[in-house]
């Protein structure tokens, strides 16, 4: 199961959201398997990412996208996010023809993703899907936020956090593409898309702000 495989969301709002990661198989391929993890990256930085990283050492917003190359190890586990199909079904495409030999995890909507495979003339090995959040939901924070934080697989976006940002766009702070970047910085993995965050964001800061200050809006706490 992947960190990447919770992001939620109406499926409209997830159609350009498309997360691509790699990880050596410990005990099959991990030893030596950290030059072919940064020959991942170098690929996928030719499809333009909206965002990308090494778990261990943060993403493209924290840290310099040359120091993060020459920082691969054979425990990286790195990861690609794209905002739109044809560049992530490219990216697979050169993908398979480098044929590095390591386990690969592509995240998105099951027909969107079984298409982009087709076209780089792949078949998945394995599916997996997200059965939801059980338990107490009721301590969760509305879906309008959760569409945001669960982009972060280790929830490191707090959604205090989001209603700031959206707080900000409101008064002319900041940009929805400023917000989105900035959101980005906390999510060390890199699977955060600041794209669909902006977006977002974008529709939360446009919304009635009386109706979001009521105790079921996206800003209640």
């Amino acid at each position: 199961m992947s960190h990447s495989l919770h992001r939620a969301g109406l499926s409209q709002t997830l159609q350009d959201d498309w997360v691509i990661l790699s990880i050596g198989a410990k005990g099959v391929n991990k030893d030596g398997s950290g030059p072919r993890l940064g020959r991942f990256l170098e690929i996928a930085l030719r499809h333009r990412p909206v965002n990308w990283g090494d778990i261990r050492q943060g993403s493209c917003f924290s840290a310099a996208a040359e120091d993060l190359l020459a920082g691969v190890r054979d425990e990286s586990v790195v990861h690609a996010v794209f905002s739109d199909k044809k560049s992530a079904a490219e990216f697979l495409d050169e993908l398979r023809k480098a044929d590095l030999g390591i386990s690969v995890v592509v995240s998105g909507l099951f027909e969107g993703l079984l298409r982009a495979a087709e076209c780089a003339c792949l078949e998945p090995h394995t599916i997996s899907a997200s059965l939801g959040v059980h338990g107490r939901v009721d301590r969760l924070p509305p879906p309008e936020i959760l569409d945001v934080t669960t982009m972060c697989g280790h929830g490191l976006v707090s959604p205090n956090l989001v209603r700031d940002v959206v707080r900000r766009i409101r008064l002319g702070g900041l940009t929805a593409e400023e917000a989105g970047r900035r959101l980005a910085r906390p999510c060390v993995c890199g699977i955060f898309n600041p794209v669909r965050a902006a977006r977002r964001l974008e529709m939360l800061a446009g919304r009635n702000q009386d109706a979001d200050e009521g105790p079921r809006g996206a800003f209640s706490r």
